[in-house]
C-alpha cells in the first residue's frame, strides 16, 4: 500500500469508525496506522497546502503530523484518552499549528485580517466537480482564486466546504466560537466570490 503524503492515490475505505481508529492505533492493531494515513493524508495535505501554498512544505507538515500522531496515540495517550479523542479535528489542529509555525519561519507579506472585510451574506458555496475538461478548468480556477485569499479565509473554506467539517469541528481545530466562525466564513465566501468574478466564474459561489 503506497502512502504518497499528497493524496495521489485514492484512499481505501476505512475499516473502523473514525472515533475508534485512534484506539486501534493505540493498541498497535495490524494496519491501523496505515488506515489512518490512507484516511487523512490527502485532506491534511490539501489543508496544509491551502495555508502554505507550497507543496514541499505541505508534505513536511503532513509527515510531521503523522509522526506526532503515532507518537501521541501509541506512547503518550492512554486508551481512555484515545477513545474520547475527536480524531479529525485533533489531526487538523496539529497540521494547522505546524503549518503556521512554518509560515512564521519565513518572510510573508502581512495579510489583511478577515475582520476588516464586510460581513454581507452571500449564497451557498458549490464545490466544483472535476468530471470533464471544462469542470477541471473551472476547478483549477477555483483553486487559483482560493490561493489569492488571506490565509485565514483559505483555511476556513477548506475546512468548511472541502472537508465539510461542522462548525463544532472547526472550533476544535482552530479555536474561537461558532458565532464568530460563521461570520468569518461569510466574509471568506464574499472574498472568494469577488476573486472568482474577476476570473469569470461568478456562479461558483
Amino acid at each position: 500500500m503506497k502512502n504518497s503524503w499528497t493524496g495521489g492515490e485514492a484512499a481505501l475505505p476505512m475499516e473502523l469508525p473514525e472515533e475508534n481508529l485512534a484506539v486501534a492505533v493505540h493498541r498497535l492493531e495490524s494496519g491501523a496506522f496505515e488506515r489512518l494515513i490512507d484516511r487523512f493524508e490527502g485532506p491534511l495535505f490539501g489543508y496544509a497546502h491551502g495555508i502554505l501554498q507550497n507543496a514541499f512544505d505541505a508534505q513536511e507538515v503532513v509527515q510531521d503530523t503523522m509522526l506526532r500522531a503515532h507518537r501521541a496515540l501509541t506512547r503518550q495517550y492512554d486508551e481512555a484518552r484515545c477513545a474520547a479523542l475527536a480524531l479529525r479535528p485533533w489531526l487538523f489542529k496539529t497540521a494547522r499549528n505546524l503549518s503556521l509555525n512554518k509560515r512564521r519561519g519565513k518572510s510573508h507579506q502581512l495579510e489583511q485580517p478577515l475582520e476588516s472585510f464586510d460581513d454581507n451574506r452571500i449564497g451557498p458555496f458549490v464545490k466544483a466537480q472535476a468530471n470533464d475538461l471544462e469542470r477541471r478548468e473551472e476547478f483549477e480556477l477555483l483553486r487559483a482564486s482560493i490561493a489569492l485569499l488571506p490565509v485565514e479565509a483559505r483555511e476556513l473554506i477548506v475546512l468548511r466546504f472541502m472537508e465539510e467539517m461542522s462548525y463544532g469541528e472547526i472550533v476544535k481545530t482552530i479555536g474561537g466560537s461558532e458565532a464568530s466562525l460563521r461570520g468569518k466564513v461569510f466574509r471568506s465566501l464574499k472574498l472568494l466570490r469577488e476573486a472568482l468574478e474577476k476570473k469569470g466564474v461568478a456562479y461558483a459561489v
